[in-house]
């Protein structure tokens, strides 16, 4: 909350003074009517929560400083209830503020930093997958803000190179931190900074600079290094070509260097792979079937058993090579080739034409 270091004070000051209070009125309460002297503890502290209220059971004595008590309990009381009312409300109103406050509580959350249209995927990933969130921006004006605001996640607004914004963000109960800004240099720094703070914190960083990323990895005992223009490039060199592909991984070195590709297709009613086991597709296209979701049920499987049959309608996720893949879609058409397909762009063979399925 805003002010807390003098919210705080304040509570110790009262904290202070109903202590001090209940001991005067243990000891030195003289009840004008009967002479008695002093209370038990019991009546003690019952009198001290009442005087919070301005109420008392007890008539108003004549000694001066516990008379003083019989003011100063109350109006200390307000001025706490007051201000913790205030900073309440300030930090409603205060987006950046209340932020702060959710991710002091977060614990085991990855925390990403820089708010860009490849960190927004990955943290809906997340999301997706069950993770807790907390996102560092250094720019209050970036437009991406209300979008992830509205996936309720925290943003704290500041660099997140420096150690206090960091330690804002819970960096130390952190599970995960993922420097993913557009700047090799910052995302380096905002990663060794991390693991100052939080030596045994996984790392993800993202770099565009494919021989750094290497170099990290090794040198700073980084877990991952990412360099986006190698994971993209495989994809964009298979898109250029005619193979159906939602995804593409290279593995391998040198002359051993293969594509692996992995693309979502639609069994359409006129496909000759309708009543075709998984097993079957498989053997034929050389390919994996490493997903698959039937249309009857809806329901979803991974690496599901060879004997389901396919229908007309489900979808299967397969990984192959690019020829294998390409194969494939002369039988039925890959998801996001649907469109062309009900356009009649995307032929296919049909389930009595020839040339189906051997």
């Amino acid at each position: 909350m805003p002010g807390a270091r003098g919210f705080g004070v304040l509570l110790l000051v009262f904290g202070v003074l109903t202590a001090l209070a209940t001991i005067d009125l243990r000891w030195n309460y003289v009840h004008p009517d009967t002479g008695r002297v002093g209370l038990d503890l019991g009546e003690a502290v019952y009198a001290v929560g009442m005087l919070l209220v301005f109420q008392s059971s007890l008539p108003l004595p004549a000694a001066w400083l516990t008379r003083l008590v019989f003011f100063l309990v109350p109006v200390t009381g307000v001025l706490v209830l007051g201000q913790g009312l205030v900073r309440l409300g300030t930090t409603l109103l205060s987006s950046e503020a209340w932020s702060r406050a959710m991710a002091s509580t977060y614990s085991d959350h990855a925390v990403v930093c820089g708010l860009g249209r490849v960190s927004l995927r990955s943290i809906r990933w997340l999301l997706d997958l069950g993770q807790e969130v907390v996102v560092v921006e250094h720019h209050r004006d970036n437009p991406l803000l209300d979008e992830l605001r509205a996936w309720n996640v925290p943003v704290v607004i500041g660099d997140a190179r420096r150690g206090e914004v960091l330690e804002s963000a819970g960096i130390h109960r952190a599970d995960a931190i993922v420097p993913c800004t557009s700047d090799d240099l910052t995302n380096l720094s905002i990663a060794l900074e991390a693991r100052r703070l939080a030596p045994a914190i996984k790392v993800v960083l993202r770099m565009a600079d494919v021989a750094m990323a290497a170099r990290v990895r090794v040198g700073f005992d980084i877990n991952t290094a990412f360099s986006i223009p190698e994971i993209a490039a495989p994809a964009f060199a298979a898109a250029a070509t005619k193979v159906p592909l939602d995804h593409a991984i290279a593995f391998g070195e040198g002359d051993a260097r293969s594509l692996l590709t992995i693309t979502k297709f639609t069994v359409v009613e006129e496909s000759d792979l309708v009543g075709r086991t998984l097993g079957e597709i498989e053997r034929i296209f050389d390919v994996a079937i490493v997903a698959h979701r039937t249309v009857a049920d809806g329901r979803f499987r991974l690496h599901p058993p060879d004997e389901e049959r396919l229908a007309a309608g489900d979808r299967f996720v397969a990984s192959a090579s690019p020829e294998g893949l390409t194969a494939l879609a002369r039988h039925t058409p890959p998801t996001r080739e649907m469109s062309r397909y009900a356009e009649g762009r995307w032929p296919i063979l049909a389930r009595k034409g020839p040339g189906g399925v051997a």
